[in-house]
């Protein structure tokens, strides 16, 4: 997927950032190993997936991931490690996206934009779901 690339700091993958690629078939920008899993996936008309369920699983969750999909307008994304030390910016545009897998992140609106967030649940409520470089007054 050459329209998608990792931010990485001390040996850890903090991000997958890119636009949404051109693939045959199905393909993950994740690793197998990632705690959230992203494809993408193009079929053609009159293809079929198969009636399936995934089994009930015990999974440990140690940090929470975010998939964001930019559909319109145009964003900034600044990533940064465990120390909050800055490690990569980009801009992002419609068919864009990134995933967060660990370190913070920072987004900017640089015009009016609609996106599509994923992450897991359950959701703690504002207090007990983020922490911020600095406090907000």
């Amino acid at each position: 997927m050459s329209d998608v690339h990792t931010v990485s700091a001390n040996g850890t993958t903090l991000a997958i950032i890119g636009q949404r690629p051109k693939v045959d078939g199905i393909q993950f920008c994740t690793d197998p190993r990632d705690a959230f899993q992203v494809g993408f996936m193009e079929r053609p008309s009159g293809y079929k997936v198969e009636a399936h369920r995934h089994p009930d699983r015990q999974i440990t969750v140690g940090s929470v991931s975010e998939f964001v999909f930019v559909e319109s307008g145009r964003i900034r994304l600044t990533v940064f490690d465990d120390a909050w030390q800055e490690v990569a910016r980009e801009d992002i545009g419609p068919g864009g996206f990134f995933l967060i897998l660990g370190g913070g992140h920072a987004v900017e609106f640089l015009e009016d934009s609609r996106l599509h967030e994923v992450k897991q649940g359950p959701y703690p409520g504002d207090t007990g779901s983020k922490e911020f470089l600095r406090a907000i007054a």
